[in-house]
């Protein structure tokens, strides 16, 4: 090719070739074509400025030697594009082209891809003595291709898997179209054998709901899903969990349903089998609860009726003292009958034994919860020391009473009447746990209930009987709150004190609770609410 300089001083002819030039140029940059020569009996090998703009250089003309193109070339293709190079332009090929693509590595790092186009000129002898040719970026078309043979191999995957998965598709008429290996493994058709066919025709299909259903949700959502019953190709049952996909044309119509099957026959007899299982558990169950309640309701009977027994003795034996006092009171009446001295002495007896057998009727009626209780506000202090005295007096000369109650102490509000027989008695069973003779204290104090806890929050005073008697051991503690449960002979206890304290206390709005340890005592603690 002429160039400007070569065009002699013909002004015009070298403005002609200079605009020539400037257009090759621009072509070959917007190409991203970069031309060279190479002369190979001097080695000068010609690059065009484009051509060294492509390996990522200063876009001038440079001349250069063979060994400056090898080291821009990328590592991993040094070797085998030099070999392509020097095999091409050897006397032994005679070949007068040359073509390869090959990596390039720019001064910043930069990795692209270059495809070299070339002629090779040769002597009379066959001797390669210049090569013309251009370079040409293809980086990105490289990067595309590589885009695109990701893409092919996801999509072969994702077909693959297609096919392995039991997928049908179907129009909206229910011909199917497409019958994956799956499918053919799962139902036993082949895709020649189904594709055309009516879907629900050629598996016999029962639905969980009538079919138009199923088509106005698919329709409406785009997806149904549920349980399908379906033939095998050898009239085998399976029950199939079945997802319904809808896919629709760009203008919104119905085109075709994308269905996938899942064999869950062997999971739903499973269910079925656990279900009646389950069932017939549950049968034997209530047959078994029913059987143990009855059991439990002829236990209770039998308590009730042994409860009544024990409850009749304690009361024959207490009415009985009571009826002997007024027969006897009675008798004397008549011989003393002009005695009015002695008939008043001997009514204020038969008095004291109505009072005794109405307490004894008012006890009862307490462990029964069915007494009217007179609660008002009591003083602890005042009451805990009037039964002082009367305890001193009653409990015997082996015995002490010491009370102590907390200063400051809020009045308690319960029915003193009431109250005061429960602590009598607390106190006559802490005089019989020590029969060698000991110490009943009684005490009081202030008490906070938490949240949680047996009492309902608030205020209370609690009253305290102990003793540092024989106590008594945890299986005796755990009965000893049971009605008629008693460790006294049957003359001297009916085993109801305790129980009938506990009933009061919570009839009260408080509670009863005892603390014991073998010789270390007993304490019977009563709380009644704050007035």
């Amino acid at each position: 090719m002429t160039t400007a300089e070569e065009a002699g001083d013909s002004p015009e002819l070298r403005a002609a070739l200079a605009a020539s030039e400037a257009r090759l140029r621009r072509v070959q940059r917007i190409g991203l074509v970069g031309g060279f020569e190479i002369e190979l009996d001097s080695g000068l090998n010609h690059r065009s400025g484009e051509y060294m703009a492509l390996h990522g250089a200063s876009a001038a003309p440079v001349v250069e030697r063979h060994q400056d193109w090898v080291a821009r070339l990328h590592p991993e293709d040094r070797e085998s594009a030099e070999r392509v190079f020097l095999q091409a332009i050897s006397l032994e090929s005679g070949v007068t082209e040359y073509a390869q693509e090959y990596r390039v590595v720019t001064p910043t790092g930069d990795v692209r891809w270059i495809s070299a186009r070339a002629e090779i000129e040769r002597a009379p002898d066959g001797r390669a003595v210049r090569v013309v040719g251009a370079h040409v970026d293809v980086t990105r078309q490289k990067e595309i291709e590589a885009a695109l043979a990701t893409s092919r191999a996801e999509l072969q995957n994702q077909l693959a898997q297609l096919d392995l998965a039991s997928v049908m598709v179907r129009d909206m008429q229910g011909r199917i179209t497409f019958w994956s290996q799956g499918c053919e493994r799962l139902l036993g058709w082949t895709a020649a054998e189904a594709v055309g066919r009516i879907a629900w025709e050629l598996l016999a299909t029962i639905f969980p709901k009538p079919f138009d259903d199923i088509q106005r949700i698919l329709l409406r959502d785009g997806e149904w899903s549920g349980d399908l019953i379906s033939r095998h190709r050898d009239r085998r049952a399976l029950v199939l969990a079945t997802r319904k996909v809808l896919h629709r044309a760009p203008d919104g119509e119905p085109l075709a349903v994308m269905e996938t099957f899942d064999d869950v026959t062997a999971l739903r007899e499973t269910q079925a089998e656990l279900q009646a299982l389950n069932h017939s558990l549950e049968q034997r169950v209530a047959e078994e609860v029913a059987r143990r309640e009855a059991m439990q309701a002829r236990t209770a009977h039998a308590d009730r009726m042994q409860a009544l027994g024990q409850l009749a003795g304690g009361m024959a034996h207490d009415m009985r003292n009571i009826l002997q006092m007024v027969k006897s009171a009675s008798a004397l009446i008549g011989d003393v009958v002009d005695e009015p001295d002695q008939v008043m002495a001997l009514l204020d007896a038969l008095n004291v034994a109505v009072e005794r057998g109405d307490a004894v009727a008012s006890r009862l009626l307490a462990f029964a919860r069915r007494s009217d209780l007179s609660a008002a506000a009591i003083d602890a202090a005042e009451l805990l020391d009037d039964l002082r005295i009367v305890l001193e007096r009653t409990l015997g000369r082996a015995y002490a009473c010491d009370v102590a109650v907390e200063p400051g102490l809020p009045r308690l509000m319960a029915d003193r009447r009431q109250l005061e027989a429960a602590l009598v008695n607390l106190a006559v069973n802490a005089r019989d746990a020590m029969p060698e003779g000991g110490v009943v204290r009684l005490s009081a104090a202030l008490d906070e209930a938490p949240e949680g806890g047996d009492l309902k929050p608030g205020r209370y005073v609690r009253l305290e009987v102990t003793d540092n008697g024989t106590g008594m051991d945890e299986a005796t503690l755990a009965r000893v709150l049971e009605p008629f449960f008693t460790t006294k002979p049957a003359e001297q206890g009916t085993g109801l004190g305790l129980p009938m304290a506990k009933g009061f206390a919570e009839q009260s709005g408080g509670g009863l609770a005892l603390r014991s340890a073998p010789g270390l005592g007993t304490t019977v603690m009563l709380w009644l609410p704050v007035a």
